[in-house]
């Protein structure tokens, strides 16, 4: 077969097998394409079967109370699990009950399990005020709106070398109220839970349960969801239409956009902002879909939710710029937006922001986020320039997506000029 091959290659090869051929190399690519999207999901899948262990999440949510009654479970058949530290502040997580014993240092947590496995219980305060004194969680006697991420707290685990888990996540609340979800929606459903990035699996993003206003579309193979209280105000329909025209081209940038959506929002008095999470992101319903200056909120969390780009030390501004450069960019891609107005907002940030310099944050304000989103245009346009257009700020975007690591000034940089070769002009007055 070889041989017939080889003479085939030195003769002239008929254009049925140079089809042929052609299709065979595209399935190879997109093989290899997929594979790396999926590397850290499939390592999980050929884990050792006896260094498995089951994490159980449960929640009932109870308005009477304003808390959520919740447990994890761990489920081992030897001891696979030394301990989890949980950061747990002791004005949300109340009564904590392990069937074990659990050490409490401020708000540390630290849970030894017992050697086949244990059972923490603990209530959690749902309603949570920002700086400003708007909530950004509430429960109410016909609805409630949290993120997972605060309700099963942050932590880390002392494991046997090798160990992953599998994790669960079951939610209720009052008869006839709704649940919705990232991974899904129904009050009592059983869902998986599986971050590809941590051998730790635990819930994240936003849920959204009661008396709901809930509509739904598939676009581009996702599942949108989009979920409100009654009476709320939020547009749920101009929202999907919105995502319909826009969301071809946020797939486009990020073929690895997660497969299920979910945008809810609250009551009026709740914070007038948006903010990100896994799979999610909420959105209070007097914010625009496109503000004055043509920048899209929606757009902008949208970015954070589908990168899954994050920051420390003082490189809040890479972020937070590169999701507002997009908020608009993606608007222009999606023909949402003519050149003409698309230059035009980069005018209007210009001057909003011409007496604020490019500066290291760990937050970044309105002002320095419009900086940024300048600085990335630039960017965009020097490493085209530089690479002959072989390159661009997408790229780079795919290039630090991959990395999968907390985002610095340093290693920004650095991924720039594995691009380029050179330092940026754009880049010269900041951190």
């Amino acid at each position: 077969m070889n041989t017939r091959l080889t003479l085939m290659m030195r003769t002239e090869v008929s254009s049925i097998v140079r089809n042929q051929l052609r299709i065979l190399f595209g399935a190879f690519i997109c093989a290899t394409i997929l594979t790396g999207y999926a590397s850290s999901a499939t390592a999980k899948n050929d884990a050792d079967a006896t260094k498995v262990y089951q994490m159980v999440y449960s929640a009932t949510l109870d308005p009477k109370t304003g808390q959520a009654h919740a447990s994890v479970t761990l489920k081992q058949h030897r001891q696979l699990v030394r301990s989890i530290e949980f950061v747990m502040p002791k004005d949300r997580y109340l009564n904590m009950r392990p069937i074990s014993r659990i050490e409490i240092n401020g708000d540390r947590v630290i849970w030894k399990p017992l050697k086949k496995g244990d059972t923490l219980h603990f209530d959690f305060v749902i309603d949570h005020q920002r700086s400003n004194r708007k909530r950004d969680a509430r429960i109410t006697t016909t609805w409630a709106l949290l993120k997972l991420d605060h309700l099963f707290p942050s932590a880390t685990s002392r494991v046997v070398k090798g160990a992953t888990s599998e994790a669960t996540l079951t939610l209720n609340a009052p008869t006839q109220w709704s649940i919705e979800t990232p991974y899904g929606g129904g009050a009592g459903q059983i869902f998986e839970v599986d971050n590809t990035r941590r051998n730790f699996d635990a819930p994240r993003g936003w849920v959204i349960a009661g008396e709901l206003g809930v509509r739904r579309e598939n676009k581009n193979g996702r599942h949108i969801t989009v979920a409100a209280p009654l009476g709320s105000g939020l547009q749920a329909n101009d929202v999907l239409a919105f995502l319909r025209w826009t969301m071809p081209s946020l797939v486009e940038l990020f073929p690895n956009t997660p497969q299920r959506l979910l945008i809810v929002s609250g009551s009026q008095d709740m914070w007038r902002g948006g903010l990100s999470g896994v799979g999610s992101l909420y959105l209070h319903s007097d914010r625009p879909l496109i503000s004055g200056n043509r920048t899209s909120p929606l757009l902008h969390e949208l970015f954070h939710v589908v990168s899954g780009l994050h920051s420390k030390v003082g490189a809040d501004w890479i972020i937070e710029g590169l999701a507002e450069y997009y908020s608009l960019t993606l608007l222009l891609r999606s023909d949402g937006i003519s050149k003409v107005r698309y230059n035009q907002s980069f005018e209007w940030l210009a001057q909003w922001s011409a007496d604020t310099p490019c500066i290291a944050t760990d937050r970044s304000t309105g002002k320095q986020t419009a900086r940024s989103a300048l600085i990335m245009r630039a960017l965009d346009a020097e490493i085209r320039s530089e690479t002959g257009g072989k390159a661009s700020l997408d790229t780079l975007v795919h290039k630090l997506v991959q990395a999968d690591e907390d985002l610095t000034n340093s290693s920004f940089r650095a991924a720039v000029m594995d691009i380029t070769g050179a330092p940026m002009r754009a880049l010269a007055s900041c951190p």
